[in-house]
């Protein structure tokens, strides 16, 4: 299920600038053009120079808009201003905004933006999203949707000292607000208390996600945030500020 009233993009900058307060101010990457449309992907940065970084992203596939609408809330709520003053916050509010406008999961030359990381010539998009990774990240954390899951769940990929610990606690924040996937298995990849841990090695793909690339940059630690699109977009867009504030609070150092 789409929520048509969302994907407006226009829209979307403009409630973000309003929301910043002079706290911060979007910087585009670069534009994505389309015929005769340009598309900024927008960037901006909380607490610049902090020891401990972070990366936070949303729609890059465009049929997810809880994501970009959780950035919106996170900003109009001031949820990270009590963040801002351990952790530089850096925020890409929506990668595919074709995409977002459209609800399409792929970007306007028809591509999955999240199989393209390892590609030679990737979407101008992942280019872009690339260019942010100039210095290594503490963490990283995606936000989207699975429409085929019946709760929240997450992926996981870092350090050995982190993995398991921190999954659990953000867990534990978001089922107040949102019930977990349990399954066994979940899109394919054996699961464990809403928990895939991934496994391939990532030289051994053909392809790799943004997670893979970020660990490939010196991401410590870095989560997929999946919530389940059959509830209200309130509740999803709790579950993720849930899930947010539960790894800025709890990520080790």
């Amino acid at each position: 299920m789409t929520d048509k009233a969302f994907l407006n993009y226009t829209e979307v900058l403009s409630r973000l600038r309003s929301s910043l307060d002079g706290a911060a101010s979007l910087t585009a990457l670069g534009e994505v053009k389309n015929g005769s449309r340009s598309y900024p992907v927008e960037f901006l940065v909380l607490g610049p120079g902090n020891r401990k970084r972070v990366l936070i992203s949303a729609g890059i596939h465009g049929d997810e808009p809880a994501g970009v609408e959780t950035i919106c809330a996170l900003l109009e709520r001031k949820v990270l201003s009590s963040y801002a003053g351990v952790w530089e916050i850096s925020i890409i509010p929506c990668i595919n905004p074709f995409g977002y406008e459209k609800a399409t999961r792929t970007n306007h030359e028809d591509q999955d933006l999240n199989r393209h990381f390892k590609s030679a010539n990737p979407p101008r998009e992942v280019r872009l999203v690339q260019s942010v990774f100039r210095f290594p990240f503490d963490l990283t954390l995606e936000l989207h949707e699975d429409v085929d899951s019946t709760g929240y769940y997450l992926y996981e990929s870092g350090d050995a000292d982190l993995t398991g610990s921190l999954p659990a606690r953000i867990l534990s924040e978001v089922k107040k607000v949102m019930p977990l996937n349990m399954s066994s298995e979940i899109d394919g990849s054996p699961a464990s208390g809403g928990v895939i841990s991934r496994v391939p090695l990532a030289e051994e793909m053909d392809w790799w996600p943004m997670a893979l690339f970020a660990r490939s940059q010196g991401a410590r630690y870095c989560m997929t945030l999946e919530t389940a699109p059959d509830f209200p977009m309130k509740v999803r867009v709790d579950a993720h500020i849930n899930a947010i504030r539960a790894a800025l609070e709890h990520f080790p150092g």
